[in-house]
């Protein structure tokens, strides 16, 4: 989907939730992909409740907000971490040629809107990536890991895969989200081309088929969660991104 005049184009693998039936599931609650074929500017919106996620592959963006009250930049292979809390207004500055990830997660909304909200940068060099038997693992988000979170049950990495085949077990009590960067591959005998998207659950094993080379983020994340995802009300989430 083209915004600002083709500026920047998204892709939206969770798209925003509506009255007309489209639904977040587990903790996740909205995902976009947006590579920006020239700079543009998100202005200055508000959040509030969500913890909101952004990941840089390629070029930078500039962030503004009314926590930290300064433009701060974020390069390729950093992560931006908004924690909205009871409220934050923000702005951003997508420099052309970037490629990232927006992904908001729900905390337990209702119980971060007492909270306050924080802001945090995370910057490549504190990722660290391992190549094991032809997979090059990046852990953004574990138990243990740089980045400070809330949102329980969550893992977050990249996988660059050679040619080969690759399989892993997996914990049937989660839900597992894969969205393709680059290449093509099949997970368990389904084919995933570039910007392509699976969700599996209640599984054992996953399975990974690639001819050539594959890069993919994966999103571990409980399939129930004991508390209540917000009903879409305008006046909680209004318009970031445009996804209404």
């Amino acid at each position: 989907m083209p915004l600002f005049n083709g500026a920047f184009i998204e892709n939206k693998p969770i798209p925003f939730p509506d009255r007309t039936g489209t639904k977040a599931y587990s903790n996740l609650f909205y995902w976009a992909h947006l590579e920006a074929g020239d700079t543009a500017e998100f202005p200055l919106h508000p959040h509030e409740g969500f913890e909101i996620m952004t990941f840089i592959f390629k070029g930078s963006l500039e962030h503004y907000d009314t926590a930290s009250k300064e433009y701060t930049p974020l390069n390729a292979g950093g992560v931006q971490v908004i924690q909205a809390g009871s409220g934050v207004q923000h702005s951003e500055r997508i420099i052309k040629g970037s490629e990232l990830f927006q992904i908001w997660f729900d905390p337990d909304f209702f119980q971060t809107l007492e909270q306050d909200a924080t802001y945090r940068d995370y910057q490549a060099d504190e990722f660290a990536s391992v190549k094991k038997d032809g997979v090059e693992r990046l852990s953004y988000l574990r138990y243990k890991g740089p980045i400070n979170f809330q949102t329980p049950g969550i893992e977050i990495e990249k996988l660059k895969f050679d040619s080969g085949e690759y399989s892993e077990k997996v914990d049937q009590e989660c839900t597992y989200s894969y969205y393709l960067l680059d290449g093509e591959l099949k997970i368990n005998d389904e084919l995933l081309e570039k910007d392509g998207f699976l969700v599996l659950s209640e599984i054992e094993q996953v399975n990974f088929s690639v001819d050539n080379r594959a890069e993919l983020f994966v999103i571990k994340s409980p399939s129930k969660v004991d508390y209540k995802n917000p009903t879409p009300q305008k006046q909680r989430w209004p318009g970031h991104h445009n996804p209404e």
